[in-house]
């Protein structure tokens, strides 16, 4: 239903359509047809500038409780599509077992009514079956019936012929009821004809002189109790200009009408109209979306609600929600067979439909971009990963080589300092053993017992703490040697063998002391004992000139 605005003016008008008007009409129609190329030119080319105007892309007007609501609606749509079938099932079934003429006809105009904004063609079929139930002689039900007729025709489009139907029935009216009557199923058919030639000013202002003039008519006959006559009144209120006053009676009016109404529906996008023309763009919006609720609950298939909503969403940026509406909105027309409401819908699609694929694309590529970067940086974290992996492996074995190290340190030093407390006890007693012979006068003694080695006799522990600390430094030190050795001259221990002079030595080039002199002082050797062994050893050695740097390298 179209809610447009009217000012006063009276009479009943004649719907004679002269030859003149019938070519206007077809003109109308044909040039309606190019609207659709054209739409869609102008809003492409404002989607290919990105939506430049003033309101584009301001997010922050949208009224997101409001859309939200009507989405969960949406969503429900089915079930009041199914609660409207259930009802025309209901009705249809009480025709088909009806026996009496005239509560046939009451049915099928009751049907005809139930399924105008629902399904057209069923509403055009039930009209005629009624006009069939009431012939001309019963003038007050065959006018009715003639009238379901007209409104049916004028929903579902068929312009000429709803006017031919309302000129045969405006000269059969004598009382005001029926007057009345004709003038609501007029001010329909000029509604419908000026949301059809809306672009075309000329014909425009004729179609809403006529709208006017029944306008007033109504608003002079109607009581002014009637909810119909409140609408009219509201929406003259609007066309007037008294925009506060429109408000608060449109307000307290949609209070008194339930959601499923229709009338509901009309008067929240009159508020809607007002709210615009304030500047409140939140809040016409959110009566868009109440109005598009009322037409969804009441299965009102040409509401102008749910595309003019997706339209201004559209604009300000809101493409997924503009296509769903327009999307449905163009279902449930070509659903209810609405041949205007397709024809005006249908344009919005494809751009709509664009800008949606576009936004897409670009989610598409923005994701694309995001996945290469989280490759990139779950390939360059791996490869920290590995590298941190790697270096601490690399810490944890360094880190055994160091324990081991200490502990081979605290060998050593615990060797050390056990051949140090071993050389303190063994000057302690030749201390003692010396002051003892010099004060009993036996030097002679000492000297022979000096002489003939026997403090030697003691070494024996001495070499063995020393073999011990150099086995514990070094527990594969004889085996190394071997392969620095010729094959046949080898050394060979047992395991509780002590170690030879000749690798006790090396063990000490080993460690870094390379003078004989000091080997020999270490070990109690002369330092000819110490030149005898390692000559010794470099012969029984593969390469001679280098033996003792490769000990060294062990």
């Amino acid at each position: 239903m179209h809610h447009l605005p009217s000012t006063l003016a009276s009479g009943l008008p004649m719907y004679k359509l002269s030859s003149q008007v019938i070519v206007m009409i077809k003109f109308s129609f044909n040039l309606r047809l190019l609207l659709p190329s054209c739409l869609l030119a102008l809003v492409g080319a404002a989607a290919c500038t990105g939506h430049s105007g003033s309101n584009a892309h301001n997010i922050e007007v949208i009224p997101t409780e409001a859309i939200s609501q009507l989405n969960a609606v949406l969503e429900d749509a089915s079930y009041y599509r199914d609660r409207k079938e259930a009802e025309f099932d209901s009705l249809k079934r009480l025709l088909s077992v009806t026996t009496d003429r005239h509560r046939k006809g009451e049915l099928c105009i009751e049907l005809s009514e139930r399924s105008r904004k629902f399904r057209s063609d069923s509403s055009i079929l039930f009209a005629r079956m009624a006009i069939k139930f009431y012939p001309e002689e019963e003038k007050r039900e065959h006018l009715r019936a003639n009238l379901a007729l007209a409104n049916a025709l004028s929903t579902a489009g068929l312009f000429q012929a709803a006017g031919h139907c309302l000129d045969s029935v405006s000269a059969t009216a004598t009382s005001l009821a029926d007057k009345i009557e004709i003038w609501k199923a007029s001010r329909m058919f000029y509604s419908y004809m000026m949301g059809y030639v809306e672009d075309l000013d000329a014909f425009h202002h004729i179609y809403k002189n006529e709208y006017m003039a029944i306008d007033d008519s109504l608003l002079r006959y109607l009581p002014k109790k009637d909810p119909f006559y409140r609408f009219i009144y509201c929406e003259r209120l609007v066309s007037d200009g008294h925009i506060t006053e429109a408000r608060n009676n449109l307000e307290n009016f949609l209070k008194t009408i339930p959601r499923e109404d229709n009338l509901f529906g009309m008067a929240a996008y009159q508020l809607a109209e007002v709210y615009k023309n304030k500047g409140d763009f939140r809040s016409y919006a959110e009566n868009l979306a109440l109005a598009a609720e009322s037409d969804l609950r009441s299965q009102v298939k040409d509401g102008l609600a749910l595309p003019t909503l997706a339209h201004w969403l559209y604009d300000h940026g809101d493409i997924e929600n503009a296509f769903t509406y327009i999307n449905y909105a163009l279902e449930d027309a070509s659903r209810g067979n609405m041949r205007q409401q397709t024809l005006s819908v249908a344009p919005l699609i494809p751009v709509i439909d664009k800008e949606l694929k576009e936004q897409s694309n670009t989610w598409r590529m923005q994701m694309m971009i995001s996945i290469v970067v989280v490759t990139t940086l779950l390939i360059v974290s791996g490869t920290l990963l590995a590298g941190v992996v790697i270096t601490n492996r690399k810490r944890m074995a360094n880190e055994r080589k160091l324990a081991v190290t200490y502990r081979k340190l605290e060998t050593y030093v615990g060797n050390f300092i056990g051949l140090c407390s071993s050389y303190a006890a063994r000057l302690d007693q030749l201390s003692k053993l010396v002051t003892r012979k010099i004060n009993a006068h036996q030097t002679d003694d000492l000297l022979k017992m000096v002489s003939s080695g026997r403090f030697a006799d003691d070494d024996d522990d001495f070499y063995k703490l020393i073999d011990k600390a150099l086995t514990d430094l070094f527990p594969d030190f004889v085996a190394s040697i071997n392969t620095l050795l010729q094959p046949d001259k080898q050394i060979v221990l047992k395991n509780d063998d002590p170690l030879t002079p000749e690798l006790r030595i090396y063990a000490f080039v080993r460690l870094g002391v390379e003078q004989s002199a000091k080997i020999a002082q270490i070990l109690g050797y002369s330092v000819n004992t110490v030149y005898t062994y390692r000559n010794r050893m470099r012969n029984r050695a593969i390469d001679k000139d280098n033996f003792d740097s490769q000990v060294m390298n062990l």
